[in-house]
This record gives C-alpha cells, sequence and structure tokens, in this order.
C-alpha cells in the first residue's frame, strides 16, 4: 500500500483503533460481530474503537510496519493492523482506481 492512495476492505472487518498503541494490542474482528469486538476494546481501552467493514473505502496516511493510519470516507481517523505478507491479506485491501 502506499501513502495518499484510497484503499477499498473487501474482505474482512477491521478494527479501527484511536492510537498505533491500541491497535497493537487489540485484537482483529474476523467474525460476523465487529460490534462486539468494536465495544469490547472500547470498554477495555475507554476509548472509542470502531471497524472498517467490507467495501469501506479508506485513505492511507501513514505506515509504521503492519499498522496503518488511516482516514475513512466517514471522516473516521485511526490506525489499523494490516500485515501485507500474510496469507490471509491476499485480496484483502485493493487500492481505488480514481
Amino acid at each position: 500500500m502506499n501513502i495518499g492512495k484510497l484503499y477499498e476492505n473487501k474482505k474482512y472487518f477491521l478494527l479501527l483503533c484511536p492510537s498505533k498503541d491500541i491497535a497493537v494490542a487489540a485484537a482483529y474482528a474476523f467474525d460476523d460481530a465487529p460490534i462486539h469486538a468494536s465495544d469490547y476494546w472500547s470498554k477495555r481501552f475507554n476509548c472509542n474503537v470502531s471497524y472498517i467493514a467490507p467495501k469501506g473505502i479508506f485513505c492511507l496516511l501513514k505506515k509504521d510496519g503492519k499498522y496503518c493510519k488511516v482516514l475513512t470516507t466517514n471522516g473516521e481517523l485511526g490506525w489499523i493492523k494490516y500485515p501485507e505478507n500474510k496469507d490471509w491479506t491476499k485480496g484483502c485491501i485493493e487500492e481505488v482506481n480514481t
């Protein structure tokens, strides 16, 4: 992924955390109940953890290893955990052609 480009989440619900530190500590939300995962982590860290659903679009703002700071089309700013070289990530996030 390249900074400044738009991307679409194609497969999984990705937790969107308000800081990189929380993204490091939080788990992925792979199940069909992302609201439960985001509620759990929000309560655990006393903050607002949301998620990027499949078909969600975001702009990559910063990349630090497997952690990415993004801005969603809903105006949410946060960090996702996205290790590009794992089997599960193949085809998960694709660049949007503008």
